[in-house]
């Protein structure tokens, strides 16, 4: 299951100029719905609506294209030149401003703080009970107390309850991102007590409203059997569900169901090509299972030296278990060369990843 999350959910307040028909307004929606919960092939088609509609003058559209324009799912095709992007942010930035000064419309607020990166902005349309900020700021607040050594643990604690406020707030409106996050709450146990049959609803209306995230970690309650009975074949269905919306953790999870031929036959081929696309799409787990691969020769050519640099990658993304590895690597001289200090370093790194607050401590007071 996804560790963190970001979700986002547009209001219809500003979006809509027109009606709820109006399908260029709506892609709008499906955009930053798609973009932030990891649906790559949902994405894509409500990027070319708004590329078109962008095309025809129209400014919300121009100034929407324009900020997503660097993603790396957005096709190719769609991208802006620079001076092109320049234009539309001009055209389009002044209408959106007024918005946000004029009338305090928290979705303007949360457009200028994606263009900005304006954290001030990002709280005001929290504030204003703009989905896609409550979510986005529960995000950004929980992630940073997870990671901050020197916050009390009570001080973390109460900020976690904070953030589990924004997330119901988000869900309580329907938001699919907003039942996601919530759902990882109740199964983290991040701000409220663990429970993993409110986890599993949540992750449940959240599928079923297409989150394909949320369509992974479903799969992954059937796969160990949690809440329900398991079984390798339903969970195979739900993971291969996720991989086809272009999901990095569903292509991750139906690899590993491949690799090992669980609920489905067999086919470590296919499983190495869904894990290379996990991995170049930046997922940490596929990364250090790819490099894995690289290791021990399953699937691939034997290269030590290639495992570790899916190793370095996955880890530099936080993953413990690729830290395990590097400390591994250089413990043995296995693709690097053995450094028994680098080995105990990179060991120190997947024990702070875990959350182990005296060892983040050590890595500050040892310059790592």
């Amino acid at each position: 299951m996804k560790k963190m999350f970001l979700a986002m959910l547009c209001a219809f307040s500003l979006v809509c100029a027109s009606t709820a028909a109006d399908k260029a307004s709506e892609a709008i929606v499906t955009l930053l719905n798609s973009r932030a919960s990891g649906s790559r092939s949902e994405f894509k088609e409500a990027a070319k609506i708004v590329a078109a509609s962008a095309k025809e003058g129209r400014p919300l559209q121009q100034y929407v294209i324009a900020l997503v324009t660097n993603d790396r799912d957005l096709p190719r095709k769609l991208r802006l030149k620079p001076e092109t992007r320049k234009e539309y942010l001009d055209q389009a930035r002044d209408k959106i401003r007024r918005l946000a000064e004029e009338k305090n419309n928290a979705l303007a607020w949360y457009l200028l703080s994606l263009e900005t990166n304006d954290m001030s902005f990002l709280k005001r349309a929290a504030d204003g009970d703009n989905v896609q900020a409550l979510n986005a700021w529960g995000t950004i607040t929980l992630t940073s107390a997870l990671r901050d050594p020197s916050m009390e643990t009570n001080e973390v604690a109460r900020t976690l309850v904070k953030c589990f406020g924004l997330f119901k707030k988000a869900a309580d409106k329907g938001d699919a991102n907003g039942l996601y996050n919530l759902g990882m709450c109740y199964m983290q146990g991040y701000g409220c007590m663990p429970d993993e049959d409110l986890a599993y609803k949540c992750f449940r209306t959240s599928a079923e409203a297409g989150h394909p995230e949320a369509i992974n970690n479903i799969g992954g309650f059937y796969r160990d059997g949690i809440v329900v009975r398991a079984n390798p074949e339903t969970a195979a269905k739900w993971f291969s569900k996720s991989a086809e919306l272009g999901n990095a953790y569903g292509m991750f999870n139906y690899a590993l169901a491949l690799q090992r031929g669980e609920g489905v036959e067999k086919d470590v081929a296919k499983a190495i090509e869904l894990l290379k696309e996990a991995s170049e799409l930046g997922n940490a787990e596929a990364m250090n299972a790819y490099g894995m691969c690289f290791y021990t020769g399953d699937g691939v050519e034997k290269n030590p030296a290639e495992a570790v640099k899916w190793y370095r990658a996955s880890a530099a993304r936080g993953f413990a278990p690729a830290m395990d590895n590097l400390s591994s690597c250089y413990s043995l001289g296995t693709g690097v060369r053995k450094d028994e200090k680098e080995s105990l370093a990179w060991k120190v790194r997947g024990m702070a990843a875990r959350g182990d607050r005296n060892a983040a401590a050590w890595l500050q007071q040892n310059g790592y």
